[in-house]
């Protein structure tokens, strides 16, 4: 019997007490945890710690003791908070020397851009004893790392511009030298225009009756996404056919809410098919405020197929720019059936475009009553042929009514186009 080797499993520590308050969000764990899976290494924790030298020791040494793999991000700048480096030496019993190679690679860098150097950019040149240099092609501050044993411990910089290209070259390739890893089989799904709970009550059946997969069910404001994880051995023979299998019961019970098995977005999709059936589109945004138009234009060449769009908040450019008729405004008010399918109209004539999509609404906390809640939405969708309107009523905040509004809106259009 073929011996299991089990996935090697690691610990991120990210460092910066402005990830613990409610200005910044911590995002380096999932770009670490992206590059680790590629490489078929299982993150098993993410601790987020403050610039406190107790804190940050006590972490490290609670990781040390479990992890075969530690990575740490952040506190390798030039200011007295960034404390990183010092902590992880001390508890490594490894003292810090000055390197010169680095100095005179800082000091050509600041002369390059003709700025000066301040002295404590020269915290950034000290390397630890027996630590290999992990050159940083974007910013000053080398990552750090160790092979302790049967132990890889990562030292890297907190801005994920300087972070992303040591994960995906260097960090990557010292990991797959040292410890013997295997990709880890997975497939992904991912849906719009409905809930979790709907989904998962939908399919649990099928993915129940595949034992040696991982099921999860990620759900992010209009997109529900499903991970499906091989558990048994990685080499397994069996484990492309069984994933392969899942994945396609999965999608034929779940139809056209399925957008993609790849690594896109909704608004990528929907670019390609209007790209592909040679298709033009404009939006007329009230409630979003040029989010449609924002997610659209994020994107690369997206004028092929988006001509513009109008953020017409106010009643006045409705009824000037889109020919919505004052009356209708009168009698049923901005959010309601007739102006969406007004504005869809009106905004495909405006800019000549094949369809027009519009969205109006409440996006609250303030403005809604019992006949016309927060969260209630009308989206318009006009073609040459027909124009039709869906009521929405979403939950949540003011920014996950716009954002999922806008991602049911876009998906509206992935349907009709296909």
């Amino acid at each position: 019997m073929k011996e299991q080797r089990k996935a090697i499993q690691a610990e991120i520590i990210t460092v910066g007490s402005e990830l613990l308050g409610s200005w910044r969000v911590e995002t380096n764990s999932l770009l670490i945890s992206r590059y680790l899976g590629d490489i078929g290494v299982v993150v098993a924790r993410k601790t987020v710690v403050g610039d406190r030298t107790d804190d940050l020791e006590g972490a490290f040494l609670g990781a040390l003791s479990r992890a075969k793999i530690l990575i740490l991000t952040g506190g390798l700048g030039p200011t007295r908070d960034d404390i990183t480096r010092e902590v992880v030496s001390e508890a490594l019993q490894c003292p810090l020397h000055t390197n010169p190679k680095l100095v005179r690679q800082l000091e050509e860098r600041f002369r390059r851009v003709g700025a000066s150097m301040s002295k404590n950019n020269l915290s950034q040149t000290r390397v630890p004893e027996g630590a290999g240099i992990i050159p940083n092609t974007v910013g000053t501050a080398p990552g750090l790392y160790w092979k302790r044993e049967s132990q890889l411990i990562f030292l890297l910089p907190g801005p994920p511009a300087e972070l992303e290209p040591m994960m995906c070259g260097p960090v990557s390739s010292i990991i797959r030298r040292q410890v013997r890893t295997s990709r880890i089989p997975f497939r992904r799904l991912r849906i719009a225009s409905d809930s979790e709970s709907r989904v998962d009550s939908n399919i649990e059946d099928i993915y129940l009756s595949y034992p040696r997969i991982e099921t999860t069910i990620l759900s992010s404001n209009g997109i529900i996404e499903l991970m499906f994880q091989w558990k048994s051995h990685p080499d397994s023979s069996t484990a492309q056919f069984e994933l392969g299998e899942l994945v396609r019961q999965v999608r034929e019970r779940l139809g056209d809410a399925v957008f993609t098995q790849e690594e896109e977005n909704l608004e990528s999709v929907v670019g390609g098919l209007l790209r592909k059936m040679g298709k033009t589109l404009a939006t007329a945004e009230s409630c979003t405020g040029g989010y449609i138009g924002k997610m659209l234009t994020d994107l690369p060449g997206s004028s092929d197929y988006y001509q513009g769009g109008i953020i017409s908040y106010s009643n006045n450019l409705k009824n000037r720019h889109l020919n919505v008729s004052q009356a209708a405004l009168d009698q049923w008010g901005a959010v309601s059936e007739q102006v969406a399918y007004q504005m869809a109209e009106g905004v495909r004539s405006w800019s000549g475009a094949d369809l027009g999509l519009s969205v109006t609404g409440i996006a609250g906390p303030s403005g809604g009553n019992t006949e016309k809640p927060v969260g209630l939405v009308f989206l318009g969708l006009s073609d040459s042929l027909q124009t039709w309107v869906r009521k929405l009523v979403l939950n949540g905040t003011r920014e996950a009514i716009r954002l999922r509004a806008s991602r049911m809106a876009l998906d509206w259009v992935r349907r009709h186009l296909t």
